[in-house]
């Protein structure tokens, strides 16, 4: 069934070459679909031979640990590739970049979605986790979600009032999102680019964006914000190894060079102990963490 995928497959392949974090033992089997038709085959040889899968998009919210991952891997980024408008709503692939969108929708005098600024994810990483801002998260704007069932075949789920949550998406089990329709709205070209001009400076003001990191570490808790307890507790550019809580924004993990997995979660065990002790809050993690 492998040999029937026409686009990539790899074995053991490095997946740091796939994160945003540079960070990241190999996975098993590396596999970059063409279309609809090879991520079927791929489920269909993983769910054969009782293989795990996980499915990443750009590799931007996510730590991979360092022994790598068993089984099969599916990037979509890079497939899956396209949106289409219709009026005032898009059909767009789970590989289209969330910022390309944004830029092909403002060519075309339209917009809404201008809060997701900025967010380096594709479509399908966004809604997995429903990404979004202080403003706004892509379940704000879904109208539909397409994916494909475990066995092959296409499902469409209109989502109804708590589909999306803060920062997730309750999507089938096993499922892998392929797409989705978006709501959007008329708005002049001149309009769009001013706003995420300014959207843009602010995120260069406030984040680490020379740096590899993986975002947001922590999931804000109710009424609070996750980068001002980490900030009070003093924990603001300290260090393991090759990785550090960012200067610039503590809700931000950074590798400063030949950071490890294990370097990672270090930090993130640090941060937890040191905010659950100072203030009583557990936090949770935003990140995705893959791996063994």
């Amino acid at each position: 069934m492998l040999g029937e995928i026409r686009g990539e497959v790899r074995f053991k392949e490095p997946l740091s070459f796939h994160t945003s974090l540079r960070i990241g033992g190999p996975a098993d089997i590396f596999v970059v679909p063409q279309d609809v038709d090879d991520i079927r085959h791929a489920l269909l040889f993983a769910e054969r031979e009782q293989l795990s899968v996980a499915v990443i998009g750009g590799g931007n919210n996510l730590l991979v640990r360092d022994r790598g991952v068993r089984g099969v891997v599916l990037r979509l980024e890079g497939c899956l590739g396209r949106a289409e408008f219709h009026g005032e709503e898009a059909i767009v692939g789970a590989g289209v970049s969330l910022s390309a969108l944004i830029r092909e929708a403002a060519a075309l005098n339209l917009g809404g979605i201008e809060c997701l600024v900025g967010i380096p994810a594709t479509i399908g990483g966004a809604l997995a986790m429903n990404a979004g801002t202080a403003d706004g998260w892509i379940g704000d704007f879904v109208s539909a979600v397409y994916f494909l069932h475990p066995d092959g075949s296409l499902g469409e789920f209109k989502p109804t009032t708590g589909a999306f949550t803060y920062r997730a998406f309750d999507a089938p089990p096993g499922a892998v999102l392929i797409g989705c329709r978006l709501r959007l709205t008329r708005r002049p070209l001149t309009e769009v680019q001013k706003d995420i001009k300014v959207r843009l400076k602010q995120k260069k003001a406030t984040q680490p964006l020379a740096l590899a990191s993986a975002g947001c570490v922590w999931k804000n808790p109710p009424a609070d914000v996750a980068g001002r307890l980490i900030e009070k507790c003093g924990l603001k550019g300290k260090r393991i190894n090759g990785a550090e809580i960012s200067s610039k924004h503590a809700n931000f993990i950074v590798n400063r060079g030949g950071a490890t997995a294990a370097d990672i979660l270090a930090l993130m065990d640090l941060t937890r102990d040191r905010v659950q002790h100072q203030f009583g809050i557990a936090l949770e993690p935003e990140i995705r963490i893959l791996g063994e």
